[in-house]
């Protein structure tokens, strides 16, 4: 009987052990868009902005001197606002027109930094 009981014990402290070590994981954000677990805080400032800039807010794109796009690109709020539209042509899903417009798909990494900034919370940081 004594035996049993040390057993259990042993299974109640190996239970526990996992259980703490499963709910650290949860301090990494999940990237629900689908390329990977978001470790670091994703900048709007530093990566998002820049990528927007270089890749979609271009002059006779989605600036804001272009009425005829629909979409307007230069500021966080617009940005947010479209984010998952953006997602999507961005990584050329289906029944979206792949953008950046008659360019090259970006690459995986500026796509999964987008989608990690989405699922941070669309920071304005």
């Amino acid at each position: 009987m004594k035996k049993t009981g040390i057993i259990s014990l042993g299974l109640l402290v190996c239970v526990t052990t996992l259980t703490i070590v499963e709910s650290c994981s949860k301090d990494n954000v999940v990237d629900y868009y689908g390329l990977g677990n978001c470790t670091d805080t994703v900048s709007f400032a530093a990566k998002i902005e820049p990528l927007i800039n270089a890749n979609c807010a271009t002059s006779g794109c989605h600036d804001a001197t272009t009425a005829e796009s629909g979409y307007d690109f230069t500021t966080h709020q617009s940005i947010a606002d479209n984010a998952e539209i953006m997602y999507n042509a961005m990584s050329w899903q289906p029944g979206t027109a792949p953008m950046p417009d008659g360019g090259d798909q970006l690459t995986d990494s500026l796509i999964q930094q987008f989608s990690c900034w989405m699922s941070q919370g669309k920071l304005n940081n």
